[in-house]
């Protein structure tokens, strides 16, 4: 199978990742770069060195706390806007090394674009829903949704790259699900207060 039909899910899963949480999917490349289970090309290499890493780490513990705090999270939601931008840009243009009909200079710069837009764009969605989200005091669970969608898209997009399409199905499907069921329960719940 040609590299590049499986270079693309996987960039496009990764940079997806880094929109719903800028730093967990850049501590999972890494991990598993040190771990020799996936191999990034140079430049991208730096990311499995013991800087990286716990630099990253020391990050994602920051994002994850501080996400999970309804109101914080949307001051940390501008701060990490760039950092997100960057970070799916950085992990685009890791997996589209193998595109090799194209200008190396010029796909270095589509692919950061490409992916700095795509994470950015669902960043900033995410970013516009989430004071809404927490005046229903549904913020920290819907981060903690994220976290893991992050998690599980990363994982996917490096081990199993061809099944990222499906992996976004479902992570759509179990949102809607999770959304219409709290839709239900909250006339019911409402009622039985009442009572």
């Amino acid at each position: 199978m040609n590299p590049a039909l499986l270079s693309l899910p996987a960039a496009f899963g990764l940079a997806g990742a880094s929109g719903l949480n800028a730093t967990l999917p850049l501590v999972i490349v890494s991990l598993l770069a040190r771990l020799g289970l996936i191999h990034l090309g140079s430049p991208y290499d730096a990311l499995a060195s013991d800087f990286a890493f716990y630099g990253l780490l020391v990050l994602a513990v920051i994002e994850f706390a501080m996400d999970k705090i309804p109101f914080i999270d949307s001051v940390g939601h501008i701060v990490m806007l760039p950092v997100s931008a960057a970070a799916g840009g950085i992990l685009f243009a890791s997996q589209t090394g193998t595109v090799t009909w194209v200008n190396p200079g010029l796909g270095v710069v589509a692919s950061v674009l490409i992916g700095a837009g795509l994470a950015g764009t669902i960043h900033a969605a995410r970013s516009g829903l989430r004071p809404v989200v927490n005046i229903a005091f549904l913020g920290p669970g819907l981060s903690l949704f994220e976290d893991v969608a992050a998690a599980v898209l990363a994982f996917a997009a490096l081990l199993a790259p061809i099944a990222v399409p499906a992996v976004v199905a479902l992570l759509i499907a179990g949102a809607v699900i999770l959304v219409h069921r709290r839709r239900r329960s909250g006339p019911r719940a409402m009622q039985l207060r009442a009572r």
